[in-house]
């Protein structure tokens, strides 16, 4: 006699796993004129882990911070190294206007507006700075996200999202502009032909995926 067996019931496939996306931390400055130098809010304490944070948590001083993508990296001024009470992390050569020469480095933590934290900023100290910053925003720090500052109706916008989310194309945003109402299988309003003289389609030019 043949056992028979019993039916089994059908296997799903497992759902794909997707990595999860990292949150964004952003921020907008909105100027009420056109600005030539980008100045925000700034917090800043000496290091600690966020997410286990000491007790008292260490105290955070304010100050303003100037933006400069012609600097390599973060620097503090020596008002701010002894507003914070931090001690120094190392000793770098420092190329400047006036020569070269060695400062001191500290690591510190840096909140910047709407809350956007960088935790264990490598900064390194320079004199203090007749217009009363405390921070010198670089490229370090500028690098880790994206940037774009406009300059509508002669009032400059600056916004700053964190990690990196994407370029920012603005040629690709004028053709879209230029573009639009074409259909795919329209002639590209650039006017380019194939080798035979024949009109591109706008699919196979400029609309491209």
């Amino acid at each position: 006699m043949n056992a028979r067996r019993a039916p089994t019931a059908p296997t799903r496939p497992k759902p794909a796993q997707t990595k999860p996306r990292p949150a964004i931390n952003a921020f907008t400055i909105k100027f009420d004129r056109r600005v030539n130098r980008v100045i925000t809010e700034a917090h800043l304490s000496p290091a600690y882990d966020p997410g286990n944070p000491p007790d008292p948590i260490p105290n955070h001083v304010k100050t303003q911070a100037l933006w400069d993508t012609g600097a390599t990296g973060s620097v503090i001024t020596s008002g701010m190294v002894k507003a914070l009470g931090v001690s120094p992390a190392g000793l770098v050569n420092v190329n400047h206007a006036g020569g070269a020469s060695q400062s001191h480095t500290y690591v510190v933590n840096l909140v910047l507006p709407n809350r956007v934290g960088i935790p264990g900023v490598r900064v390194t100290e320079c004199p203090d700075i007749a217009d009363g910053f405390g921070v010198i925003i670089g490229m370090d720090i500028i690098g880790l996200g994206d940037l774009a500052i406009t300059n509508s109706a002669d009032k400059t916008l600056m916004t700053f999202r964190l990690p990196t989310s994407g370029g920012i194309d603005f040629v690709k945003e004028a053709e879209r502009q230029a573009f639009a109402g074409v259909g795919r299988n329209d002639p590209c309003p650039c006017g380019r032909t194939d080798s035979n003289g024949r009109p591109l389609k706008y699919k196979k030019c400029h609309g491209r995926a």
